[in-house]
This record gives structure tokens, C-alpha cells and sequence, in this order.
């Protein structure tokens, strides 16, 4: 048995409506990690089926890994702001310095809805540079002058500050418990209906105490799609292309989630490929969301061919 400090500790958050893109997502980590032994994922369960966790188990067991469950009590979360497609689920992340183990004592956070194409230990064994936090820039919003500028006044941001998505996180874990940081960040988060929830919170706690990671450790759609806002702004142009090229996980950020649609080559067939290799794969699928219309996968494909130019002609 490999010894516990010398694991790589995983973290997702989930109901069961999310609990197979959250398995998908660790089969991703483990076909992509030499030592899948080395890998112990938890997850911060808001009342999973018990059908469901036995799929989730036997999926990672499979590929010779460990599975925790963490109970969450939801109802704490139940005031605070949501919108959109987030959950309350968001917030969960905050409770993870109280229920994983006290000799955990560094992490990964992952949402479920990305695939990861590389071995995580590199971002494990990133130099945090003795920070609390590890997280990539947000290109999406930091190259939005619109939401830009919001961020400068709802966050007290300066122009040339970054700003993290909160979807890939590596904390320390010591240094979280220290500061109380999840009990500090939610009252955060509660006392205000920041635009981009959690991950408002998390900025606003960690301001200039964090070091920022590759930028292919966590490629949104910004980047993957490389929009105009982003290309035309050469302090974010290069990191997105080359992130773009060399992609370690790609983050499926937004509205379009890769289990909506059918199987398509250039959008979402890693997807695919990992649900293949889990407990879940005879599902029905797709999974379209109803309640979100005129979501057209075309447009996305548009966008993928449109990017693979710009990356050619940038390259």
C-alpha cells in the first residue's frame, strides 16, 4: 500500500445528476497517470444515490484507484446565490479543509465537466512558490473589457492583476485549515451576490496570494475556441495558443457541456472515450439539458475550425 503522503489526493463535488461526468473525469486522470495506484479521489456528496456510488466505485477500482465519499450538508449552502447553469454544488469546495481527513494536506480541486489529456502529477508537483493556492488565469474575463472592469469594481482588482477560474484548484491544505479559509470565503459568498459566485469569493480571499499555473492546466473555452477578445490582446494571445496546442485539461466551462450532444470528433470524443471505461456506459446518451434552447452544436464546430486557423496562422 502506498504510503498516504505519498498519494495524490483528487477532489470533486456532485449529486447524482453530475456523479458520471465526475467518474468520467477521474477515468480521464487515471488512463492518462503512470501510478493510478498513487491517486485517491474524494468527493463532497450532496446525497448520492447509493446505485450510483457503487458505479463510481467500481468504475475507479477498475483502474486500481481509491474513491472517498464526503457528506455535505447542503442545506447550509441553500440562501446562497446561484444563477444560470451553476449549482449549489459550487459552493461545496469550501467545506473541503472540514471533511476530508486532517492528514490530507494537499489537494487538487476539479469541477466534472472537463477531461483531463495529461498526467496530473505535473500539476501536482507544481512549485507553488509557497502560496495557499495554485490556479490558472482566467482569460475569459480578464480579456472581457466589460466584465474586466466590473471585476475591478465589485473586487477592488487592479488592470494588471490576475484573476483565477476556480474549476482547477491545487490548495494547501494546512494553509486552508490555518486561515479558515472555507468558513471566511463562505461568509464571503453569502453576504454578496458576487457575478461569478464561488469563484468571486475565492478571488476576493486570495488577492495577490496565489500563483498562477500553466495556462493548458485548465484551456476554457475562451482559449480552446480562441476568441477575437482573446487574439487581440497580446498579453493573452501566445499563453492561449500555445496552451491551446499543448491542451492538459480541457474545461468545458459555460453552456456547452460535451454529454449534450452526440459523439463529434473535433468537441467532445474524449468524453466518449472515457465513459466507454466506466460503470456508466450504458447510459442513454446524449443528455441534453430542455431547459436551455437554441444551443446548436454547429456553432461550436464553427468556432473549432475557426480557432484551428487562427492557431495555425499564430503558431
Amino acid at each position: 500500500m502506498i504510503p498516504i503522503a505519498e498519494m495524490m489526493h483528487i477532489v470533486f463535488a456532485c449529486d447524482s445528476n453530475y456523479a458520471q461526468h465526475a467518474t468520467v473525469a477521474m477515468t480521464s486522470i487515471l488512463r492518462q497517470t503512470e501510478h493510478p495506484e498513487s491517486v485517491r479521489f474524494y468527493i463532497l456528496d450532496d446525497a448520492i444515490d447509493a446505485s450510483v456510488k457503487e458505479k463510481i466505485t467500481e468504475t475507479v477500482r477498475m483502474h486500481r484507484s481509491d474513491v472517498r465519499f464526503c457528506t455535505v450538508d447542503a442545506k447550509q449552502f441553500q440562501n446562497f446565490f446561484v444563477s444560470g447553469q451553476l449549482s449549489r454544488a459550487a459552493y461545496f469546495r469550501l467545506e473541503m479543509g472540514n471533511l476530508l481527513p486532517a492528514d490530507v494536506h494537499k489537494v487538487i480541486y476539479l469541477d466534472c465537466d472537463l477531461i483531463v489529456r495529461a498526467d496530473i502529477r505535473g500539476m501536482w508537483d507544481f512549485d507553488m512558490q509557497g502560496k495557499p493556492l495554485a490556479a490558472v488565469p482566467d482569460f475569459g474575463i480578464m480579456a472581457s473589457s466589460k466584465d474586466w472592469k466590473k471585476k475591478q469594481v465589485s473586487l477592488g482588482v487592479k488592470p494588471d492583476d490576475l484573476y483565477f477560474n476556480s474549476g482547477v484548484l491545487v490548495v494547501d491544505l494546512d494553509a486552508w485549515r490555518e486561515n479558515d479559509a472555507g468558513r471566511r470565503i463562505e461568509r464571503l459568498a453569502a453576504e454578496h451576490d458576487y457575478q461569478h459566485h464561488d469563484q468571486d469569493a475565492l478571488n476576493e480571499f486570495f488577492y495577490r496570494n496565489w500563483t498562477p499555473l500553466p495556462l493548458r492546466w485548465n484551456v476554457i473555452p475562451p482559449v480552446w475556441y480562441l476568441f477575437l477578445k482573446v487574439l487581440t490582446r497580446s498579453r493573452f494571445r501566445r499563453p492561449a495558443v500555445e496552451a491551446r496546442q499543448n491542451i492538459a485539461i480541457l474545461h468545458y466551462a459555460g453552456g456547452y457541456k460535451p454529454w449534450e450532444y452526440d459523439r463529434y470528433p473535433a468537441f467532445n470524443p474524449d468524453y466518449y472515450d472515457c465513459l466507454q471505461d466506466t460503470a456508466f456506459r450504458d447510459v442513454s446518451m446524449p443528455q441534453p439539458n430542455h431547459k436551455r434552447k437554441g444551443r446548436s452544436i454547429k456553432r461550436q464546430l464553427r468556432r473549432l475550425k475557426v480557432a484551428a486557423f487562427w492557431q495555425k496562422l499564430f503558431s
